[in-house]
């Protein structure tokens, strides 16, 4: 492991930085502070892209051309995939969106570093005290491409459940943004990266060396 990398992220409105004046807070936004030094954090997850318009616009060439050896890519997208009303950012599951995320995995390779699969984080969307599963055969086609390419993967549709259901309905608008069950607030944001650093910890990836205990 070098003595200085830069753990990047690719990604969505769930995982980026919002101005101040913004009720919404990404994950990927308050990830720095959970590691030691020599660690640079890099999110350049965007608002409203899928895994599509991410490669459409740009910004992941801009992205790949930064990744040097030993860099780790955190790949978490899929809440807009979904949108199957909207051509510039639908990808099916099963074929378009599997293919996306391979062209991430191996374009982070070549570069020598080092990909992570997230799923997409859950939306705190209940049935009762139960979250409503809202991403369909996304989460499983995530974790289907970690296996065939030997990526590891965080199941974060998981972990946010868990996360939500034991906090309830009732409790868990005050981690949103307001009138919002997607985007986490500057409140949920470090929740969601806690279970980011519970995933690297439970995959025992050697960036585990650079967590703060």
């Amino acid at each position: 492991m070098p003595a200085t990398f830069t753990v990047h992220i690719a990604g969505d409105s769930t995982a980026a930085i919002f101005p101040a004046s913004d009720g919404r807070v990404g994950w990927a936004a308050v990830f720095q502070q959970f590691f030691t030094t020599g660690v640079t954090v890099d999110d350049a997850a965007r608002s409203g892209r899928s895994t599509k318009s991410y490669i459409d616009e740009g910004w992941w060439k801009a992205l790949k051309a930064t990744i040097h050896a030993g860099d780790y890519v955190f790949i978490e997208f899929a809440h807009n995939d979904e949108k199957s009303d909207d051509p510039t950012l639908y990808t099916d599951p099963a074929t378009t969106f599997r293919t996306n995320l391979k062209l991430f995995i191996s374009d982070t390779r070549a570069a020598g570093g080092i990909p992570i699969l997230n799923t997409p984080t859950s939306r705190a969307q209940f049935s009762g005290t139960k979250i409503v599963q809202t991403h369909g055969a996304y989460p499983a086609a995530v974790i289907a491409v970690g296996q065939e390419t030997q990526t590891p993967v965080i199941d974060l549709t998981e972990k946010t459940r868990i996360w939500l259901e034991s906090i309830g309905p009732t409790a868990a608008p005050a981690y949103y943004a307001p009138n919002d069950m997607t985007h986490t607030n500057a409140k949920g944001a470090p929740v969601i990266a806690k279970l980011v650093v519970q995933g690297i910890r439970e995959l025992a990836l050697p960036l585990e060396q650079r967590l703060v205990p």
